[in-house]
């Protein structure tokens, strides 16, 4: 048989040039950003309950975190056993064309493609309105910015970072060392921080009342956020939840902020000695995330829990916590921050940081959790390009994309047409997060038109979260059929920890982990789908996810019944796993 009729040629061109520090740093960037600097305060502000309610005091995001550390725990080793046996560029659809099914593969990846290269672009946003309207005020930037310009500074940062990962990994990586080792280094001291808070209450509320006066709001104090925030609902809204839907809607968060703690298995075809690398980052990487995680969600609950503690005559307990959180997040509850006459400034972790600080007589340091909180998100973007470019290059390889997104240069071992698409579909994010079309945007329109790209770039970006969680759920069953449905490869495999039932046992903890962590993002009581009690928006966001998915089937479909597939023979493409 040719060789025009299996793979796109007879090696890939990638060069194993990641080391195993790089592919844990690889995880860690694209993992640690955006989500654990808001995701404890902006799911308590969406769903606030009494903090009496808290099962074993612990804050039902806090617990979020927990839950989803097992689960990641759960299925990271599952993926390390998978990705050690066939380490290829394109990861886990390489690993579930395979063993599980090529359809599968295409369409799971397909969606996981969409949902990584959406949130690069909205990562890219985020930079400037974290810059903007977070880390900015807290050293005395003019907060605020035009949508219009969020969405230029967007396209401007995802322009850059596509250039740069076109140069291929070397110089993509030497950029994200630098971007990973400074935000790293101040991260022990925002924990230093954090802990003087809890330490040392008084400090964080002068500093409330500090950062207020500093933004001319003198007298505002934490009884101020209190008191607005009981005028503006909070307990209407918290009377009528429970602790474990409030679990279940913090859980979409924390999966958020969790999602890409697998990353570097999208490049395993560039890791060296990747059998052996590829297991021990992958769990050296989610052991230090979820250290983080969930050590920096419970210091920013504990610490601003632990002030202004206020009992009501119905015995519901709030604290400083749920009120800057309700007022920073509860807008579609109608809560405001400017209604309530306090700092416009959303509550991240940065800023409870910042808070302390200047109670603390350290204000002129907050420079530093500026850089901070802006590398941590800037760092996002060349893993995000890395990845989603790598499972367009494996599938094209695989011929069922263009021919032309398998090309890699010879100079830099890059597949730069796959890294310029993937830019490309990170417009999607850069449209979102920038909000030019939603209603009231820059760029909105009247009309059926302006109403669809509305609900695409508000409501549509919402089912991401369910593409990933997808993608990850197919990537956790293929372990527990690897032993029948694919024993060469399992032969192969260098990690046989209990024989075939002992892996196949290990792959059910994963699989059932990762049902579990769907059920809950698809029930969430104030999450994007709420099957037990469906919205429109709710059935936009679901429709929304379903459009996507058929757009891959018939991708497949075409390259694999149509004049693309004329004479190449699919059935021994994918019983072989791919060259190096």
């Amino acid at each position: 048989m040719s060789e025009k009729k299996l793979y796109a040629r007879k090696a890939t061109g990638l060069v194993r040039e990641i080391s195993i520090m790089t592919s844990v740093i690889i995880c860690l960037c694209n993992t640690i950003g955006l989500g654990w600097q808001k995701r404890v305060f902006q799911f308590t502000g969406i769903s606030p309950i009494p903090d009496n309610y808290w099962v074993a005091g612990i804050p039902p995001t806090v617990m979020a975190f927990l839950i989803g550390g097992i689960i990641i725990l759960l299925s990271v080793f599952a993926f390390s056993i998978l990705v050690a046996a066939m380490p290829r560029s394109g990861g886990g659809y390489v690993v579930i064309s395979r063993i599980l099914n090529p359809f599968a593969g295409f369409v799971g990846s397909w969606m996981e493609f969409l949902s990584l290269s959406w949130a690069m672009g909205v990562a890219c946003v985020v930079v400037f309105e974290g810059s903007f309207g977070v880390f900015g005020p807290i050293v005395g930037i003019s907060y605020g910015i035009s949508d219009v310009y969020l969405w230029a500074g967007g396209l401007v940062l995802l322009i850059i970072f596509t250039a740069v990962a076109a140069f291929g990994v070397r110089m993509a990586g030497l950029l994200l060392q630098i971007l990973f080792w400074i935000p790293m280094i101040l991260t022990f001291y925002v924990v230093y921080l954090l802990a003087q808070s809890v330490a040392n209450p008084t400090a964080l509320m002068a500093g409330i009342t500090g950062l207020a006066a500093a933004h001319g709001l003198p007298g505002v104090t934490a009884s101020t956020y209190m008191t607005q925030a009981l005028a503006q609902g909070m307990d209407k809204v918290g009377s009528t939840s429970t602790y474990w839907g409030c679990v279940s809607t913090a859980m979409i968060g924390a999966y958020y902020a969790y999602t890409c703690y697998a990353a570097s298995s999208f490049v395993a075809g560039e890791v060296k000695e990747a059998n052996k690398n590829m297991p021990r980052s992958l769990l050296i990487a989610s052991v230090i995330i979820i250290i983080m995680y969930v050590t920096n969600s419970a210091l920013s609950a504990y610490a601003s829990a632990a002030i202004d503690v206020t009992t009501l005559p119905n015995g519901h307990v709030y604290s400083f916590f749920d009120a800057y959180a309700f007022l920073s997040w509860g807008g579609k509850w109608g809560a405001s921050l400017s209604a309530a006459g306090v700092p416009t400034i959303r509550v991240w972790t940065t800023v409870i940081a910042a808070m302390t600080g200047i109670g603390m007589n350290l204000s002129s340091l907050n420079w530093l959790l500026f850089i901070f909180g802006v590398t941590w998100i800037l760092n996002d973007l060349p893993p995000y390009i890395l990845t989603c470019s790598r499972v367009l290059f494996a599938m094209a390889f695989d011929r069922v994309l263009p021919g032309p997104l398998a090309a890699v240069n010879e100079r830099f071992h890059s597949p730069v047409n796959a890294t310029i698409v993937t830019g490309i579909f990170g417009l999607l994010g850069v449209f979102s997060e920038s909000g030019v079309f939603s209603t009231g945007g820059s760029w909105s329109s009247t009309g059926p038109v302006g109403s669809l790209l509305n609900s695409i770039f508000s409501v549509g970006v919402a089912s991401v979260d369910l593409f990933d969680a997808i993608f990850f759920t197919l990537f956790a069953f293929c372990l527990v059929i690897l032993p029948w449905r694919a024993p060469r490869i399992y032969e192969g495999s260098p990690i046989k920890i209990g024989g075939k039932v002992g892996l196949a046992g290990f792959g059910v903890a994963g699989f059932v982990a990762n049902l579990v962590l769907d059920w809950m993002i698809l029930t969430a009581p104030q999450g994007s789908y709420n099957l037990l009690a469906p919205s429109s928006d709710n059935w936009f966001a679901l429709g929304f996810g379903i459009l996507m998915g058929l757009i891959g089937v018939c991708i497949f479909l075409y390259y694999k019944y149509g004049p693309s597939g004329k004479g190449v023979d699919y059935t021994t493409i994918y019983s072989e796993i791919p060259p190096e």
